[in-house]
């Protein structure tokens, strides 16, 4: 039996995951993703945390099959990130690093394109084919899944729904990439806190407006219902371009619960080309875990 590992590297923490070729997990373990120094010390210590965690469980490293990386930045060819602004990377050989130190295959992705396959893999979207991951945290990310492939499109930005040009803008409010226009900039949970503070002059966090709503009251629910409008447009434009079988909310905000989804659905169902209804909307399954699950499955699918 081989052995795949799976690493979820984040800005502040990195996540790496041992399984077997049928997907469980054997060992997991965390370290801080020091991004001092152009953060040239996160792949070294990466490579050291996979060697002290396969030590521990008495795996040899020649029963590794291979390691997979999710990275927060656009990936072009499986192998090399070309921009990591939160660790201080420019383009960047990930695979060749680990490989030369591990002796085993390595494949990268972008982050939350590695989580929407590992939803697919082992959580939400499971036994289906296609599939679009909407990730809904401080920013707004996502993953399209056609044919259990990731989409990552010509310049590696494939599934950045988040920069879809949705909003006529806000005068003071852009996006973190300097649009106005960006679904991220009202939809996220900064988007959320921002425009209630609009509406009632409140500085609420964005989990304490969603309870405001599901209470009933009145500017909370119209931000809500605001949001959910326009992620329920964003998923409609998506289904008319890939048709998914299924989109998969997730991220810190998806912590709202039905509330989220059933919103979302609402106007889904409104705006979607009806000869193309029928998409379901779930929330996602695997929690903080779906990274390292997908970057697994970036190795075995390959």
């Amino acid at each position: 039996m081989g052995f795949v590992v799976g690493v979820d590297l984040g800005g502040t923490a990195t996540k790496i995951a041992v399984f077997n070729e049928q997907g469980e997990i054997r060992a997991s373990t965390q370290i801080k993703t020091r991004t001092e120094d152009g953060g040239k010390h996160i792949l070294g210590d990466i490579a050291s945390a996979v060697r002290a965690v396969l030590n521990e469980e008495a795996i040899e490293l020649d029963e590794l099959v291979g390691i997979g990386v999710g990275v927060p930045g656009p990936v072009m060819d499986g192998r090399t990130v070309t921009s990591c602004v939160n660790l201080g990377w420019g383009e960047t050989d990930v695979a060749s690093f680990l490989e030369r130190e591990l002796g085993c295959k390595c494949r990268i992705g972008n982050d939350a394109n590695v989580a929407a396959l590992g939803e697919a893999w082992k959580g939400a979207s499971r036994d289906t084919h296609s599939s679009v991951m909407i990730t809904i945290g401080t920013g707004v990310g996502g993953g399209v899944i056609v044919n259990d492939r990731i989409i990552t499109g010509f310049h590696g930005g494939g599934g950045e729904v988040g920069h879809f040009p949705i909003h006529p803008g806000v005068q003071g409010r852009v996006c973190g990439c300097g649009s106005p226009y960006c679904l991220e900039a009202f939809t996220s949970a900064n988007g959320v806190v921002a425009d209630y503070l609009v509406a009632t002059g409140k500085n609420m966090s964005c989990e304490e407006v969603f309870d405001a709503a599901k209470n009933g009251e009145p500017e909370a629910l119209a931000v809500v219902d605001n949001m959910q409008r326009l992620l329920g447009q964003a998923c409609a434009f998506i289904a008319s371009v890939v048709d998914p079988e299924v989109f998969v909310i997730g991220g810190g905000v998806s912590k709202a619960g039905e509330f989220l989804a059933e919103g979302i659905r609402k106007y889904y169902d409104h705006y979607v080309f009806s000869s193309i209804k029928g998409s379901k909307i779930v929330l996602a399954e695997l929690g903080n875990e779906a990274g390292v699950y997908g970057a697994a499955k970036l190795v075995l699918s390959d």
